[in-house]
């Protein structure tokens, strides 16, 4: 006992060395000693505590800042990204010694489709109109899905916990996020032009806060009337959800006020126990309509002269507006683009990452917009479905339409099929979260950046798990109440 009390007091008594020594260098500008510290600490949570270093990861990445230095032309946001690499090398080392995946998670459809995606990220690389800048994207993409998809797999080998630990842990953080964000919204008087860059250094503008939030709020819902939950924690779902709709409003964000709308539908379509021929045959017919009578939608739209307002259905009525709202005009600017690059390399694409160097002499003069710029340097298509086949032709569509339909469909299957309530409420919470930002990704993309992919892949690993899990104890169960001879 007294040989337990002198080690707790050591570790104590180190930990606070350690913090004033950090705490004296920062203070004298010796920022080798932090840095080096900070190096430690993550060095030993890899080694001793993968589960703490994942942790970390999530925790750090609403707050994480990106850093481009103009040198070597790379950016990266740290801590985030720092945690994620070292994460992905050290799957890369386990895996070829000694880390094993269950057969039913690694030979599910949704990740071979995920492999698939990126095998053909990486041929399209080689083909490539800029190699470095492709192969430098296809790198962080790999990275993302590593450290947010097969290390949360791993993580969830033993306890599916801890994904809702992990889950919490970004969660939190992002309420910390939104709270200093409203803050400094209602210093700066909850203007609407403000809303757009007030989340800054966080998040880069409010579609990708507005973005993160759609697809954290039905999660937080789902956890909250999850069985098991504790009275705390209800609490603390609670409020999280309470934060991140006002977040959401706040963002003045359309695509993500959309987003939950399309979220919710879907909802009413699964309580209400709609067939799904009859949903999929419903979305056929109002796309086969719209496409009918595409140029008098057009011509009510080219009307539209409504822009942006602080007023919920004035801001509404604005998403239709391709007359005068800024934003909407050089959306339609970069999608011609991205028209006119797909129809000249239609199978291979420009390579991944190469778009927004471009797309610049594809541009029409007839969508310039003041946010327009001549050079092409002004980002990507804004579109998860027609930048990637810019990027990577119509085979990468594909891989992306694949994806998008089998996590889909395993999502429901196992909301389905599961007799565990909690497996129930867990998946259709993960695929409406999906959903939002499927319908998101429409009008902008952000899996290229840390902020989006570590939810967006974990959400994949959480159906692929559950699923896998439902099939393996559906199997179990036909075998159990089989005669022994069909059994065997």
């Amino acid at each position: 006992m007294d040989w337990k009390m002198h080690s707790k007091w050591w570790v104590i008594g180190a930990a606070a060395a350690v913090i004033l020594i950090n705490a004296w260098a920062i203070y004298n500008e010796h920022l080798f000693i932090p840095f080096f510290s900070v190096a430690a600490i993550i060095a030993y949570l890899l080694l001793f505590r993968v589960d703490l270093a994942m942790y970390l990861m999530a925790f750090s990445t609403p707050f994480s800042i990106g850093l481009d230095t103009e040198k070597v032309q790379f950016n990266i946001s740290l801590p985030a990204e720092l945690l994620m690499i070292s994460l992905t090398f050290l799957f890369l080392a386990r895996i070829c010694y000694d880390l094993r995946f269950k057969k039913n998670v690694l030979k599910h459809p949704v990740t071979i489709a995920i492999l698939c995606y990126l095998a053909w990220m990486f041929i399209c690389c080689i083909t490539s109109e800029i190699p470095l800048v492709s192969f430098k994207f296809w790198a962080a993409k790999i990275w993302f899905v590593c450290s947010s998809f097969f290390m949360v797999i791993h993580l969830m080998d033993k306890d599916r916990s801890r994904w809702i630990t992990y889950f919490n842990c970004y969660a939190v953080a992002l309420g910390c996020v939104v709270v200093i964000t409203t803050i400094k919204n209602a210093q700066a008087g909850f203007g609407e032009h403000i809303a757009h860059w007030i989340m800054n250094p966080f998040y880069n503008d409010h579609t990708a806060y507005g973005a993160v939030l759609a697809l954290f709020l039905p999660m937080t819902i789902g956890l909250l009337f999850l069985p098991e939950t504790k009275r705390g924690m209800r609490v603390l779902y609670g409020i999280l959800t309470a934060i991140f709709l006002l977040g959401t409003y706040l963002s003045f964000c359309r695509a993500a006020w959309l987003s939950l709308m399309g979220a919710l539908g879907i909802w009413c379509v699964v309580k209400l126990r709609i067939k799904f021929s009859w949903f999929v045959a419903g979305v056929a017919v109002v796309g086969t309509l719209m496409f009918a009578f595409s140029d008098d939608i057009l011509y009510r739209m080219s009307r539209n002269s409504q822009d942006s307002s602080t007023n919920l259905a004035e801001h509404l009525q604005s998403i239709s507006n391709i007359k005068t709202d800024a934003s909407n005009v050089e959306r339609l600017n970069r999608w011609h683009a991205a028209f006119a690059m797909i129809e000249e390399r239609p199978v291979m694409g420009w390579g991944p990452g190469c778009y927004q160097f471009c797309y610049a002499p594809y541009q029409d003069s007839r969508y310039h917009t003041i946010i327009t710029t001549d050079f092409g340097d002004g980002g990507n298509a804004h579109s998860e479905y027609i930048g990637p086949t810019a990027e990577t032709g119509f085979v990468g569509l594909f891989t992306v339409l694949a994806l998008v339909v089998l996590v889909l469909y395993y999502g429901f299957r196992t909301y389905q099929r599961s007799r565990d309530k909690s497996v129930r409420r867990l998946s259709l919470a993960a695929t409406l979260s999906l959903i939002t930002y499927f319908i998101h990704g429409v009008m902008n993309n952000f899996l290229d950046t840390d902020k989006l992919s570590l939810p967006y892949w974990g959400l994949f690993a959480l159906i692929v798990v559950l699923s896998a899990e439902s099939e393996s104890k559906e199997v179990r169960s036909l075998d159990a109440s089989a005669p022994k001879g069909i059994a065997d």
